[in-house]
């Protein structure tokens, strides 16, 4: 039986539960290969692609099954970051002054070309121009707010029935942390959980997830490569009940991340996170 579903074109995908609904949430905000028209960048398009976590929506399309909602950003994160504040934005990057929402905050992912709005794909710089402030907004306004705007709609309903509810972000990472990454050129674990370092969930269910990756063989560390972001900050709140962390998924898993094709380990990893998406229902169900 397949999970009913919501679309937003270029926007977002939303795949509810299949049968009774448990209150877990996984979101997949850096996979989208939906190219709004608008998105002209001066970058090789192998480089511009190269940064989707692809295959993730297939990955996690197993989790209704287990009675969680699935929520997809459609749009690339090359366009726009959905895993980064709409404030992290680099004025060098804007050809005219920035008008809001909020003043711009730029980060230490701003700089590295990362930010809200990247300025580089791979080694090459994504623009040959600067943007119009307008342009950001409208990417802010148009993808970016309603993609976060529908996750906090559906953990709020969730955790209102229930009193409690788990968020999971769904994240690939490549084998080799990349030039413009805090671990440049070091080989990565195959499952690296993120916690904010244990600000973002309550310990026990950092440690119920990776025990579930840890019984399938996989070598996993929390909060090592990545320790989480925009998606798992603005939705987290472990003190009201509402528990997010992030999964980073090693692409070498399920792919081969030279010619983007998913490899022979795809299926055996969907099997896994299936096993995941019941933990967390079994164990709220305690």
């Amino acid at each position: 039986m397949s999970a009913p579903s919501h679309l937003v074109p270029g926007v977002l995908l939303r795949q509810d539960p299949v049968g009774a609904a448990a209150p877990v949430v996984f979101d997949v905000p850096r996979s989208g290969t939906w190219y709004p028209c608008d998105f002209r960048p001066s970058a090789p398009f192998p480089e511009v692609h190269r940064s989707v976590s692809m295959y993730l929506g297939d990955l996690y399309g197993v989790v209704p099954q287990h009675g969680a909602t699935l929520l997809q950003a459609l749009f690339p994160n090359a366009y726009i970051d959905a895993n980064r504040h709409e404030t992290d934005v680099d004025p060098e990057l804007l050809a005219d002054a920035w008008q809001g929402p909020g003043t711009l905050a730029p980060t230490v992912k701003s700089k590295l070309g990362i930010g809200l709005i990247h300025s580089l794909a791979g080694d090459s710089p994504l623009y040959d121009r600067k943007l119009a402030a307008a342009d950001v907004r409208n990417r802010i306004e148009g993808y970016f707010l309603p993609y976060h705007d529908e996750l906090a709609r559906i953990v709020a309903e969730r955790h209102a029935a229930a009193g409690v509810s788990y968020h999971i972000s769904c994240h690939s990472m490549a084998s080799i942390g990349g030039r413009s990454t805090l671990d440049a050129g070091s080989p990565r674990s195959d499952i690296d959980i993120g916690d904010l370092k244990g600000e973002s969930c309550k310990p026990e269910l950092t440690q119920l997830v990776m025990e579930v990756f840890r019984a399938a063989g996989l070598n996993v560390t929390a909060n090592f490569h990545y320790a989480g972001a925009e998606c798992i900050r603005r939705h987290g709140a472990p003190a009201a009940g509402r528990h997010s962390l992030q999964i980073e998924i090693n692409r070498k898993l399920y792919m081969d991340e030279r010619n983007f094709t998913k490899n022979a380990g795809f299926a055996e990893l969907q099997q896994v996170i299936g096993k995941v998406a019941a933990a967390l229902r079994d164990d709220l169900a305690r």
